[in-house]
């Protein structure tokens, strides 16, 4: 056993941008913070990062984002720097009338929470988009708060923040046990003892959930983001950070090129090879132009993933009541961070955090 003991009122498990959120956000308000970080956590994929506020389907998740770009917009953290790289907007497809039906009818909940919604004709979405299929449109949704995200600069203002106000980040920590029920934690360097454990290490929360006995509904994910061959002699592609819900198709212009994506969420292995086929299949059939055009792999990675594609964020209760979990964002870590960091440090300050937590609950 480690012979060295530490306590302290807070301890984060986990390296990457929630995690240092919820340190930063905690140590301002005064409670003592520990941050465990695994070697060779942090940001992943590249530094500039796209950020959707409007999460089709998902009212609970665009609220969550909404807050986390008026935190960005004037990043403390970052000593009020400009965070934001460029405004891309984020044009949202129906490809049929039952789907535009569905995002018509959530429109209202969706502004409730601050999304800035434009509903478009099938001309006026192919007027911002004429790589569209003319006959795969059948409505649209245009929202201005889609962005990309320095996202260096924000886990070194996150983590310069959290120091500032008392929170030690240690890293190179590798946990060996957690006691869920006495909210300690072993490591190959030392026992930490603490008034409450967060789990916030990414994929690996379900690892360390289930050594303790508590299960999350969340696991690692192998993602991928294509580039297209240069789709253009000269110049650069002049089109909006663009999605459709149905397939989950993702498209994004990047000079010459696209960058294209497709969400999936599933636990069986061997998927990729299929789902290229099926990236290349969609983007083919809703963008006629691009059909047979070269797709490359320009980034590869593990994202933590739920079935509702909605993150764990909350006590988890019962026999686990000292432990907060902040994991399995699908994806939306960087829109949420700001947001969560604020919730985890309501919850145990015993506050309300003003949101509606039930969409979130570890035990759902």
């Amino acid at each position: 056993m480690p012979s060295r003991q530490y306590s302290t009122d807070l301890l984060v498990i986990g390296g990457g941008v929630t995690a240092l959120s919820i340190a930063y956000h905690c140590a301002r308000a005064d409670i003592g913070v520990v941050l465990l970080a695994p070697d060779g956590s942090g940001a992943a994929g590249p530094s500039a990062r796209p950020v959707r506020t409007y999460q089709p389907g998902k009212v609970h998740n665009s609220e969550l984002t909404v807050r986390g770009l008026a935190d960005y917009r004037a990043f403390a953290p970052a000593g009020g720097a400009d965070l934001v790289v460029s405004d891309v907007g984020w044009l949202v497809v129906a490809g049929d009338r039952r789907e535009a039906d569905g995002l018509e009818r959530e429109a209202a909940a969706q502004r409730a929470v601050g999304v800035e919604l434009e509903p478009l004709t099938p001309d006026q979405a192919r007027a911002r988009h004429p790589w569209l299929d003319p006959a795969g449109a059948e409505a649209a949704f245009w929202c201005p708060q889609s962005y990309l995200l320095d996202v260096d600069t924000v886990v070194r203002g996150y983590a310069a923040g959290a120091r500032e106000h008392g929170a030690r980040l240690l890293t190179g920590h590798t946990v060996t046990g957690l006691d869920a029920t006495g909210a300690r934690v072993t490591t190959d360097r030392g026992e930490f003892a603490a008034q409450a454990v967060v789990l916030a290490a990414e994929a690996g929360s379900g690892e360390l959930a289930a050594s303790a006995g508590l299960e999350l509904p969340l696991w690692a994910q192998t993602a991928e983001l294509f580039g297209t061959d240069p789709v253009l002699a000269e110049g650069e592609l002049d089109v909006p950070f663009t999605v459709h819900p149905a397939s989950g198709l993702k498209t994004l212009g990047a000079g010459r090129s696209f960058l294209v994506g497709l969400e999936r969420v599933s636990r069986q292995e061997g998927m990729r090879e299929a789902w290229f086929r099926e990236t290349a299949e969609e983007l083919g059939a809703r963008y006629p132009k691009l059909a047979g055009t070269g797709l490359r792999s320009v980034w590869t990675g593990t994202v933590d993933v739920t079935p509702a594609r909605t993150a764990c964020i909350g006590w988890a209760g019962g026999a686990h009541e000292r432990i907060l979990v902040a994991a399995g964002y699908t994806g939306q870590d960087l829109g949420q961070a700001p947001a969560t960091g604020r919730i985890i440090r309501d919850l145990y300050l015993g506050r309300s955090p003003g949101v509606d937590l039930a969409p979130f609950s570890p035990s759902r």
